[in-house]
């Protein structure tokens, strides 16, 4: 049987990304960076994507195994060490689509004793083995990274209240004026309960807030143009498949168009949605067999709507 997959990049809407509270050098708060095409560019983590699709399954009221308390700051458990994991029974959302691993150190140690000699023999030290309960996440998620190169963009502030001696009060913050993308992969068939399917995609379209790696900034994550792919290629070929376009200070699919003309991506497999429907490269690939709809929910419907079509076990992927 075919292994099916649906892949996506998500570009986020303009906006002003900062990190208030949380990494710093000297008295200036930053933002985490990478080199992407020889610049200097902002990211994301993709833990912290991982993190909010998780906590949206929990804001759903769906079962997830790993849940979090805001007002405490903790993760609490319902089976931190898996011992109830069946895939031929209900599962966690969570760990079911994103997999866990749990290494249990061995209880103890044992020596023995080889060969006998005129001297004392010299012990041979063997480790118990360990038990390792894991499951290999079915979704991947990469990195989100800025669009647009950063240019050092900074804001002075002064901390509020009143000011004690000794105490720096005046700080900086890095900001960013940006869009971020990132781009997902789902294994469809080693997802065991089928309608997660669903979920997920309704949490890549709505997300709640993204955070840094130590703190949340107001920034919308969810997406204002998608690119989807439902296939049975084992790589996604559309991973951060928009660039910045200095001329007009937007952004290109070129790349993506030079796939499809070429032949290495399947047009009738790619599903546009959202802003990039309006633009002209929207209407080129429309042109070229994919399918361009106005709407990032549109393009979601239509992905859920041909993995129902697979058919067997994917007629539970229903919308919300």
């Amino acid at each position: 049987m075919a292994t099916n997959y649906i892949y996506g990049t998500i570009l986020t809407s303009e906006a002003v990304a900062a990190n208030n509270r949380g990494d710093n050098i000297g008295n200036t708060t930053t933002l985490q960076k990478v080199f992407h095409q020889d610049d200097l560019h902002t990211s994301v983590s993709a833990e912290s994507i991982r993190f909010a699709v998780r906590y949206r399954f929990q804001l759903e009221g769906l079962s997830v195994n790993r849940s979090y308390d805001s007002d405490a700051g903790k993760l609490y458990f319902e089976d931190e060490k898996r011992a109830k994991w069946n895939p031929n029974d209900e599962v966690f959302i969570d760990d079911d689509l994103m997999g866990f691993m749990d290494a249990a150190a061995a209880q103890q140690e044992r020596e023995e004793e080889e060969g006998e000699t005129e001297e004392v023999a010299p012990k041979k030290r063997t480790r118990a083995k360990g038990k390792t309960t894991k499951r290999q996440s079915p979704l991947a998620i990469g990195r989100a990274v800025s669009l647009r190169p950063y240019r050092g963009e900074l804001s002075f502030n002064a901390v509020s209240g009143e000011k004690e001696k000794g105490k720096l009060s005046l700080y900086n913050a890095e900001m960013h004026t940006t869009e971020y993308q990132y781009s997902f992969g789902l294994n469809l068939n080693d997802v065991v309960k089928k309608e997660n399917i669903g979920h997920l995609i309704d949490a890549i379209v709505d997300p709640p807030p993204v955070a840094g790696n130590h703190s949340r900034f107001a920034y919308d994550f969810s997406p204002s143009s998608v690119v989807l792919r439902v296939t049975n290629a084992h790589s996604s070929k559309i991973q951060n498949c928009f660039e910045h376009n200095e001329e007009t200070r937007g952004y290109t699919v070129a790349r993506l168009i030079h796939r499809v003309e070429s032949g290495d991506i399947p047009a009738g497999e790619l599903i546009i949605g959202g802003e990039l429907a309006t633009t002209e490269e929207g209407k080129k690939l429309a042109q070229l067999g994919a399918t361009v709809l106005p709407g990032v929910k549109a393009a979601a419907d239509e992905a859920r709507k041909r993995i129902i079509d697979l058919g067997g076990d994917f007629a539970a992927v229903q919308a919300k």
